[in-house]
Order: structure tokens, then C-alpha cells, then sequence
């Protein structure tokens, strides 16, 4: 099969969709598929056409600021989309579907081709935002006298920060309430990395046929544990490690809270313990955070250390892993550190219920909640025997639904059954609309 990858962004761009996209079509590539990217020249430095791990890559360039930087807000993005359709049908014959990796301006381009050409596109959806009642719940104004009252109001300004991807199209594109509305009504898959996905699609007027289930996968030969906590004498530093970008949506704030309420209870339950909490990423909120641990009072027990690329080896070396998002998708970073063996703590968010079974293989705490976490965050650290049972079930779990390459064999007995059912319409007369296929129906074609 010959397939083409829409990218909003790719290598070298650094994030969880992107590393996603770029472990699968090294996959795909090794399993004897041809593949092609197509992404966005988000940096004029960047090179237009690119060889990268065995595969080609096209950058589509577009208006450009001062600073050589796309312009890709809401009018920026009309000039990248022009040359993206252009681009792919100069490659038409290049390619025999095509799998667009996020829900963008892009993602309908390419729905638009594909109606064209006849060719089959899936879209992914990759995020679906907070809970109704965390997008409804006002941020009220308090005076910041305390620490924990900053903390509180550190981000009230972008408490109405987007969230999910179909918000984000529809408030951030020139023109999105109509390219959402072609969406609903074209022939196009979705492609959901949750299950709470599939009622987010429904509930925005997607129709049920036109949604498959295919969440992420870890590569379990970079991603496993090296020792589990049990088999060792319990160390007095525990660290723990947050694996997000400092931004709103990742409740970097949030933990900060919890560690602060974490530290202030009683410290008999930390005889013997040194807690030490990691922060990996970076991201405009970076200096808000590093400022809000200061006043916290606990910038000796958390460290910033930025963007590394050394994530394996940081968590087969740590004692567990914390994620505060406000809302996810499929949180790659909590599979990643799950398939190390680490007892993990995430929020009730997309993506994170699916893969963790409350107080059997991780924790789970409501979001927005610091005082939950801090209670999560102290059974971790100081309960081994618990820790050493929830990195064990948690490794089990992905070894079972999420390892790279089943996620990817799911992929492509999808692609082959969109496939084949294009070539019925073409050579069978009354042969069935691929808009007819279910999704139980994909799952049993081989």
C-alpha cells in the first residue's frame, strides 16, 4: 500500500501526536508499505523536501513572519491550505489513501482531495477537550494573598483556553463552522484514540459509521522496566516524573498545588523518604511555574529540566509517574511510563480512564483537584508494596491492548478494507458507499 501521512505538525517538531506518527510510519515503512508525510514548513529554515527514516517528507510553506515563522492563525492558514491541495494532487498518483494525523484546516483539504481523486482518508481526532462542567466552571477572582491563592489564579486568563479539536478548527480557522459541516457530511473516517472519543463526534453531529477506534501504541522494545521497586531496597529519594508540556492543558499548576499540600501535611509519613518531583517539558507557561514553586515554598524538592530526549532512560530510572492534565486524548507519556513499570497517577480525563483501572494498575484523581492528588501522590511514595503492584498491572495492561505494533496492525487491515471496498465501488455496480462500512465490520477483515 502505498499511503500518504497529513501532518499539522512532524519531525522535527517535538510532541506526543508527532512522535506517535513518526514511530507508525517507521512501522509501516519496515512492514513493506511505502509511505510519504506531508506537514506543514512551520520554520523557512526548514527544508522543503526531506529523507527521514526511509520515508520522504514534504513541507508546505505558506506566509511567513519576520522571524521566518509560519503564519498559520486564523487567515494564515488559508495560503498553506491552497498549496497543500495543490501538493497533493500534483502527488495523486503517489498515493493510495490518505491518513491525516490531526482535525485541522489541513484535515479537510485533504477530505477534499480524496472526494477528487476517490480515495479513501481517515482524520484523527486527537484531543476532546475538558469535561462540560471544567469548560463551564468560572474562574472566580480572588485576592492573591497566599501562595495557594496565586497558585489558584496563576492561569485565570486562560481558563477559556480551546480545548478539543473541533472547538479548536471551529475558533481558530477562517471559515471552521463550514469545514466542520463538509466534514460531518463527507465520507471520511475518524479515527478515535478513546472511548470517550466516540461520544464527542456523535454529540457534534458525526455519524456513527463514520468512526473507528484506534488508540495509540508504545514501542515495548525502547519503552520496559529494567527493575521493579519490590525487587530492591526502597530508596530514601523517590522521584517522580511529569512528562508534559508546561502549558494549560497539561495542569502543571495543578500539581504544583498538590505538592505543595502533599509536603504540608504531617511529616511522619516521610520518615526515611526524600520526595523529589521531575518536571520534563517545556512550554510558554515555564517561567509562571517555575515562579509559583517559589512561592509555594517548594523549588528545593521540584526541578525543571526542560526538553530531553533521553525519556526511557529517565523513567526506567524513577520511582513513578504523575500526569495533571485537564484534558487529553491518548496521553503517549502515561502508555510510555506504564510500559516501564511505574505506578502511575493521571487525572479522569480522555485517554487516561481508558488505560488505567482505578487502584489496580494506577490512580486516577478528578481534575482540577489538588487535594486528590495529594493524597495519590503520598500512597505512591510511601506505600512500595502498592507501587510495585500498579507499575506491574500497568505494564501488563499495555503489553496486552497498546503495543506499538498491534495499534499499527490495526491501522492497516483498516486501510486494506478501505481499499478493497473502493475497488467494489469502482468495479461493482450498487456495490456500498464506504460511508456504509461499521466499524465491526473493518475489525474482521483480514
Amino acid at each position: 500500500m502505498r499511503i500518504c501521512y497529513v501532518a499539522f505538525q512532524f519531525w522535527p517538531s517535538i510532541g506526543g501526536s508527532q512522535s506517535q506518527a513518526e514511530k507508525q510510519a517507521r512501522y509501516l515503512q519496515k512492514s513493506g508499505q511505502d509511505v510519504l508525510v506531508v506537514t506543514l514548513r512551520h520554520q523557512k529554515s526548514w527544508r522543503a523536501h526531506e529523507e527521514h527514516s526511509s520515508f520522504p517528507i514534504i513541507r508546505i510553506g505558506g506566509l511567513y513572519k519576520h522571524d521566518g515563522t509560519l503564519r498559520a492563525g486564523r487567515f494564515g492558514h488559508l495560503f498553506s491550505d491552497l498549496l497543500l491541495f495543490l501538493t497533493l494532487w500534483r502527488l495523486r498518483r503517489s498515493y493510495d489513501l490518505i491518513h491525516t494525523l490531526q482535525l485541522s484546516p489541513l484535515a479537510v483539504v485533504a477530505v477534499l482531495v480524496g472526494h477528487l481523486t476517490h480515495k479513501p482518508v481517515i482524520v484523527g481526532i486527537q484531543n476532546t477537550g475538558p469535561y462540560d462542567h471544567m469548560s463551564e466552571k468560572p474562574y472566580e477572582q480572588k485576592p492573591s494573598g497566599t501562595p495557594q491563592d496565586q497558585a489558584r489564579n496563576i492561569e485565570r486568563e486562560t481558563s477559556k483556553e480551546v480545548g478539543g479539536d473541533i472547538a479548536f478548527l471551529v475558533q481558530t480557522a477562517w471559515g471552521g463552522r463550514r469545514m466542520l459541516k463538509y466534514l460531518r457530511q463527507s465520507n471520511a473516517y475518524y479515527q478515535i484514540l478513546s472511548s470517550r472519543s466516540y461520544a464527542y463526534l456523535m454529540q457534534h453531529g458525526f455519524r456513527p459509521e463514520q468512526i473507528v477506534h484506534i488508540p495509540n501504541g508504545i514501542d515495548t522494545q525502547q519503552f520496559y522496566p529494567v527493575i521493579w521497586q519490590g525487587d530492591m531496597a526502597p530508596p530514601q529519594e523517590r522521584v517522580l516524573f511529569c512528562v508534559a508540556r508546561l502549558e494549560y492543558a497539561k495542569g502543571i499548576d495543578i500539581l504544583l498545588q498538590a505538592w505543595a499540600y502533599m509536603l504540608a501535611l504531617p511529616a511522619g509519613w516521610r520518615d526515611g523518604i526524600r520526595p523529589r518531583l521531575c518536571l520534563v517539558g517545556d512550554g510558554s507557561r515555564r517561567a509562571e511555574l517555575e515562579q509559583m514553586a517559589v512561592d509555594l515554598n517548594i523549588q528545593e524538592s521540584v526541578d525543571f529540566w526542560g526538553t530531553r530526549h533521553d525519556i526511557a532512560w529517565l523513567l526506567q530510572e524513577s520511582w513513578g509517574f504523575v500526569l495533571p492534565s485537564r484534558w487529553e486524548g491518548m496521553p503517549n507519556a502515561l502508555l510510555e511510563a506504564m510500559a516501564c513499570g511505574l505506578p502511575c497517577i493521571a487525572t479522569w480525563v480522555s485517554g487516561s480512564e481508558d488505560i488505567i483501572e482505578q487502584g489496580i494498575n494506577g490512580l486516577l484523581v478528578p481534575p482540577e483537584e489538588p487535594q486528590h492528588l495529594a493524597y495519590a501522590l503520598r500512597l505512591v511514595l510511601e506505600d512500595t508494596r502498592l507501587a510495585r503492584q500498579l507499575g506491574q498491572k500497568g505494564y501488563e495492561k499495555v503489553l496486552r491492548y497498546y503495543q506499538l505494533d498491534s495499534t499499527v496492525q490495526r491501522c492497516l487491515t483498516f486501510y486494506r478494507y478501505l481499499l478493497a471496498s473502493q475497488d467494489c465501488q469502482q468495479d461493482v455496480p450498487g456495490c456500498a458507499q464506504s460511508s456504509d462500512i461499521s466499524p465491526e465490520e473493518w475489525q474482521h477483515y483480514e
